[in-house]
């Protein structure tokens, strides 16, 4: 089955930011987190929103299938890609890819308030995060590597904005981890405006990967020798 990478891209951009945004609005009716906008006040964090009765119950299952679609993702600019380019630097992207989706799993999978539920899951999501970082790096190289070749299906411009974002996610991620790893009283707020935040930053790849892709057109893609 043909699957249109630049749909793909804006879907996988949409779908986890509709999921946490109205998760946040019901737990927030439901006087389970408090109301506040969290990316400027951190006054809850991603997972309170979507680890409580009765909105667990929507958020997991969107939540795994955005993890569905990262998979098809990653295979979709794998195959892609390697029209193209024959290197090992692609096979590990995609390896890395995948990586990050099955931790992404267990973070969902162990969204709950036991200490064992506590670790799992964030052991799930760091793992998920760093594996993902790298991935949209290694993949940004291999489209600004592209740029000439398939300038016909890819726009230059937005792959010179999707290789930036990506060093701007391992660069502050690098600089913040220990924030994030330190415990301190009175500090989650800090933590949840820079989770939520970078989460933000971690999905805007994927919208700038819908425009890096032209509107297919009934052309047969080449094959490098």
């Amino acid at each position: 089955m043909r699957i249109n990478i630049r749909y793909l891209s804006l879907i996988v951009f949409i779908l986890p930011l509709f999921t946490v945004v109205i998760s946040y609005i019901v737990s927030v009716k439901l006087n389970l987190v408090s109301f506040c906008i969290p990316n400027i006040d951190g006054c809850t964090s991603i997972s309170r929103v979507g680890r409580y009765e009765p909105v667990k119950y929507f958020f997991k299952p969107f939540m795994f299938l955005f993890g569905v679609l990262l998979l098809i993702y990653w295979r979709e600019n794998f195959l892609k890609l390697k029209l193209f380019t024959k290197n090992n630097q692609l096979l590990i992207t995609f390896i890395i890819g995948i990586l990050s989706v099955i931790f992404l799993f267990l973070y969902i999978f162990f969204l709950g308030e036991s200490d064992i539920y506590r670790f799992f899951r964030k052991i799930g999501i760091y793992i998920y995060i760093f594996f993902t970082v790298i991935a949209q790096l290694l993949l940004s190289i291999q489209y600004f590597k592209l740029r000439n070749i398939a300038n016909k299906l890819l726009n230059k411009k937005f792959i010179k904005y999707k290789l930036m974002l990506s060093i701007f996610l391992v660069v502050f991620g690098l600089a913040v981890l220990p924030i994030l790893l330190i415990k301190i009283e009175h500090f989650s707020e800090i933590k949840n405006i820079i989770s939520w935040n970078y989460f933000l930053c971690v999905q805007l790849y994927y919208l700038i990967s819908f425009l890096c892709w032209k509107p297919i057109s009934p052309v047969v893609l080449p094959t490098r020798e």
